[in-house]
């Protein structure tokens, strides 16, 4: 479009506005017209209007021309009046049709161009319904300014991205609340300091139950059942503390309750596992009356020396801060004596009440006395392995070579009753029992 074109379409426009032509945004819109009721290469009768508003202009101007310049006569003034309006009109009507033919063109590139947008929207919505390949395609714009995705693979992409996102959101939140799971009971556990008389009970109950069934049922029988045991409980340990198994913590506090520490919640391992491992290597290792006895020792001398050291935590002479390389460490002299002595009337009862076969030969005679002595000095030899266990206890790398391990530690269920069988084997040796010492069926009965 030519920049003289240009200047007379803003010509016709501004006298179309004046003449209230509806060519631009400024006329009323009763009188507007739109560009798509113009014919293409002709006129209409608003192009005639402004043809005779044109000449009627033209005749005005011509008499006020010729007032001016004092011209008379009625027939010159007719004659000038007629050329005036043929020579307007013709430049007018030589105007019009040429903006009629360049806003012909413009209406077609509008109609073209909104074909073209009608006709990716169309794409689009096929594409999406499957009627056509979903080709991946760009995203355009509109002549309205509105954004049209016509790329059914990002659009896959972009939703996929978002449901990962979602369900790793919901992965954590899982994992988290199972986290605080456990964590919630331990808040309402107690800690080892505590002296927690249920779970010291319960402890001594669990020794002589493990010693009767150990006297009850035949060592051929008795390990391998507890090798189960042992095993299932590693087992809940191990898993209990990971995604979708917090449910065993639950189990767990709901049967044993308050007889749980808070250490036990808060990624080590209970001692229900070393109590059961403790047991199983002792009826393993040791005869049966050896293993029921260190049993035994387990189930008296653990929790009162416990109790007697707790007790007497103010008597700083009998503390042993750090030990002996750890052995010892913040245990109590006068714990481990109320762990010997309470030993002692059990230990003499049940070796009374017993069958004891001495050796003839450098053999102690079974006598009061002598079974005392076995009574003290087993007591005292379950104390002492009490007493070893440092508190806290030691505890296993997190990662050796690089492999994670699990939370492992020296624990005294696993080390008195061991340690209290050797003591006994040993003992029943010096005194020339080595016939063998037959416990009474139930221990004390």
């Amino acid at each position: 479009m030519t920049a003289k074109t240009l200047s007379s379409q803003r010509t016709i426009r501004g006298v179309g506005c004046g003449a209230n032509i509806g060519y631009s945004s400024s006329c009323s819109s009763s009188s507007s017209l739109n560009w798509w009721d113009i014919p293409k290469g002709g006129s209409t009768s608003r192009d005639d209007d402004i043809i005779s508003d044109g000449s009627n202009r033209s005749g005005m101007n011509a008499k006020e021309g010729a007032k001016d310049e004092h011209v008379h006569g009625e027939e010159e003034e007719n004659t000038t009046t007629t050329a005036t309006t043929t020579t307007t009109t013709t430049t007018t009507t030589s105007v019009l049709s040429s903006i009629g033919q360049e806003e012909s063109q413009v209406m077609d590139a509008a109609i073209g161009s909104e074909e073209s947008s009608h006709t990716a929207t169309t794409m689009v919505q096929e594409a999406a319904k499957g009627l056509v390949s979903p080709s991946p395609l760009r995203i355009s714009t509109s002549q309205m300014g509105n954004e049209i995705i016509t790329d059914k693979i990002s659009e896959k992409k972009r939703l996929s991205v978002r449901e990962r996102r979602k369900k790793w959101v919901a992965r954590r939140k899982a994992k988290r609340q199972e986290r605080q799971s456990h964590k919630k009971h331990a808040m309402k556990l107690k800690n080892r300091n505590n002296l927690n008389i249920g779970r010291k009970v319960l402890h001594a109950g669990f020794g002589f139950f493990f010693a009767a069934l150990n006297q009850l049922i035949p060592k051929e029988t008795f390990v391998p059942a507890m090798i189960v045991v042992t095993t299932g409980t590693l087992v809940i340990e191990s898993l209990r503390y990971r995604k979708g198994f917090g449910w065993m913590n639950d189990v767990m506090c709901f049967i044993l309750g308050g007889t749980l520490r808070k250490h036990e919640m808060e990624g080590k391992f209970t001692g229900s596992f070393y109590y059961f491992l403790g047991v199983t290597i002792t009826a393993a290792c040791f005869p049966k009356s050896c293993a029921s006895l260190g049993i035994c020792q387990l189930a008296l001398a653990d929790p009162s020396a416990s109790y007697f050291g707790r007790q007497t935590r103010h008597v700083y002479w009998s503390r042993i801060e750090n030990g002996f390389f750890g052995i010892g460490r913040n245990k109590g002299l006068l714990g481990f004596l109320g762990g010997a002595l309470t030993c002692l009337p059990f230990n003499y009862y049940v070796l009374s009440i017993a069958k004891i076969h001495a050796s003839g030969v450098g053999g102690c005679p079974v006598t009061r006395a002598s079974i005392a002595a076995a009574s003290v000095a087993l007591g005292l030899a379950g104390s002492f392995a009490d007493l070893c266990v440092p508190t806290p206890a030691l505890t296993m790398p997190k990662k050796i070579l690089g492999v994670p391990m699990l939370p492992f530690h020296v624990d005294d269920n696993v080390v008195v009753p061991i340690f209290s069988g050797f003591a006994c084997q040993k003992i029943f040796e010096m005194l020339g029992w080595s016939g063998g010492v037959d416990l009474a069926k139930f221990l004390i009965v």
